[in-house]
């Protein structure tokens, strides 16, 4: 069946953090735009494999579904019970062979914990953090535990941008100056402008606020929104 690119693919709800929260309508074009991207540059594919620790009211969960099992992968389920249990996570991966770790970062550093007494690698090709600062030791405690063939992605953006609009690519050793690893540079089609009171672009290193705008608006592609 034929699906219009610009037809519902989903409603999820902000978290409110900035007011109350919203339904946000994401059209099936505004998401691939976002899923394409990320799976063409990080090499997510038929054996990829992510466990779904993003519960489905969070947007996380879209990448897990659409993302993941679209390349021809598979998503590793939790029970009710394994919600909050870093523990049980560490045996699904090994289990599983999960290959792609996509969460907030908090949920990282308690697998991080867990899997410290545990002498295998964990089996991880691609970890995606993204909804909160991500910590300066997190990077190399993955990597620790992982080995160089990690893709560590740091990602960020709004609901309303279709999941993520942009993306860091975290490599070691990080610089000295950093207090927390950076916001990255917009995904494909996609754009970001830092603008003062009046709209108008700020010069390099003053403060404004952040617009996003392009493909990841589900109606609209040429609007900047705050």
């Amino acid at each position: 069946m034929e699906v219009a690119a610009d037809s519902s693919a989903y409603i999820i709800f902000t978290s409110g953090s900035t007011g109350e929260p919203k339904g946000v309508e994401m059209a099936h074009a505004a998401t691939a735009n976002t899923i394409d991207a990320l799976n063409q540059r990080y090499g997510i594919h038929a054996d990829s494999r992510v466990l779904a620790v993003s519960s489905l009211d969070f947007d996380l969960s879209v990448y897990d579904l659409f993302g993941v099992l679209g390349a021809g992968g598979a998503v590793v389920l939790l029970e009710e019970g394994q919600r909050r249990d870093a523990g049980a996570w560490l045996e699904l991966v090994y289990r599983h062979g999960v290959t792609l770790w996509n969460s907030v970062p908090v949920l990282l550093d308690m697998l991080l914990v867990m899997a410290e007494a545990d002498p295998r690698p964990l089996p991880f090709e691609q970890a995606f953090l993204s909804g909160d600062w991500i910590g300066l030791d997190l990077p190399g405690r993955l990597m620790a535990k992982t080995g160089a063939q990690v893709k560590l992605v740091a990602m960020g953006g709004a609901t309303e941008a279709a999941i993520w609009s942009n993306a860091h690519d975290v490599t070691l050793p990080l610089p000295a100056h950093w207090r927390s690893i950076p916001y990255g540079k917009p995904l494909p089609n996609q754009r970001y402008r830092v603008v003062d009171a009046q709209g108008c672009d700020c010069p390099d290193w003053v403060p404004g606020e952040l617009w996003i705008g392009g493909a990841g608006w589900p109606r609209d592609t040429g609007a900047m929104r705050r």
